[in-house]
């Protein structure tokens, strides 16, 4: 055990070193003088400029490279963009692992068995990713709000004789985070040169909605084939109130159920916490005998699934 804690510590400071380079590595630059310099010389390299972007995961090129080749990692790129959040994922991943190892030698320091270590350190290790889908489902809320009121005013604008590209200006000005933040994202794009098809695909990548999906869809459509665009924006607002105000009535239909599960969840949690604390004899059983921790696996197994079908039991995809 103690050369387990010994390697652990060792990858510890080496990830906490890796985290603070990220963190506190100054951008690179050029001075003015030397992008002159360089231009206006004959003496250029010969070299092939890509003009294609590609989103980076680290700062460190070699960490960067290393990250690029695994998919996961796009993966939960792509989740942390949907979810608002600005630093990079290698960045993300260095922090998972820190909370990783820090939780693995503090069990260790604490002589806790193997197996219960790991478990704390696996579920210590995906409260952030829980924590990237809870942003992202937060986001997701306030974006779906706010898109009808966007709808309608760039349907205002299209009406006064508006290009759809400064409706999009206008909806960025006028309407607040997350909805103003995307449209100006989508805007800037445009004016680097990307055409409006890819950026409203990549628009709903980023928020992952079904009702964004509906507006993307039916404007590239109707850039193709032509029609009044006006009035599908007109037709989309009204279509995602209408479902807005059905999901509303289905969480009221369901909140006893909700509220029935969050009780039976807790209350084992409560009433172990309640016996550890007034009898802790009680429960070190738990701990000190060999079977003890597959108890406790096979108990969080299975509150997990019981959890699971709680909640699918109460969910109505609308």
């Amino acid at each position: 055990m103690n050369i387990v804690l010994t390697v652990a510590l060792f990858f510890l400071i080496l990830i906490v070193f890796e985290l603070l380079y990220s963190l506190f590595k100054q951008p690179d630059g050029r001075s003015i003088g030397g992008a002159v310099e360089r231009y206006s010389s004959n003496s250029m390299p010969e070299e092939e400029i890509d003009i294609l972007y590609y989103r980076k995961f680290s700062d460190i090129k070699v960490l960067n490279t290393f990250l690029s080749a695994i998919p996961a990692v796009g993966k939960l790129d792509e989740l942390m963009q949907q979810g608002g959040v600005k630093t990079l994922a290698g960045i993300y991943i260095l922090l998972i692992l820190v909370v990783g190892a820090v939780l693995f030698l503090l069990c260790g320091l604490f002589n806790y068995p193997l197996p219960l270590s790991c478990i704390i350190v696996v579920i210590g290790m995906l409260l952030p990713y829980f924590y990237l889908l809870y942003r992202r489902k937060q986001r997701r809320a306030r974006f779906e709000v706010l898109f009808p009121d966007a709808l309608d005013l760039m349907g205002y604008s299209l009406k006064a004789g508006h290009s759809i590209l400064s409706s999009f200006k206008m909806v960025a000005e006028e309407i607040a985070d997350p909805v103003g933040e995307e449209f100006d994202r989508v805007v800037e794009e445009i004016n680097f040169g990307r055409d409006l098809n890819s950026c409203l695909r990549n628009f709903s990548r980023r928020i992952d909605s079904l009702e964004l999906r509906f507006f993307v869809t039916s404007a590239i459509i109707q850039r193709e084939t032509g029609g009044n665009l006006v009035e599908m924006l007109e037709k989309i607002s009204e279509v995602i109130r209408k479902k807005f105000r059905f999901r509303e009535k289905v969480k009221t239909m369901s909140a006893e159920g909700k509220l029935s599960a969050i009780i039976l969840l807790a209350l084992p949690i409560l009433t172990g916490a309640a016996i550890f604390v007034l009898n802790p004899e009680y429960l070190m059983i738990l701990l000190n005998d060999p079977i003890g921790p597959y108890i406790i696996i096979t108990a969080i197994a299975m509150m997990a699934v019981g959890s699971f079908i709680m909640y699918r039991l109460v969910q109505l995809d609308v």
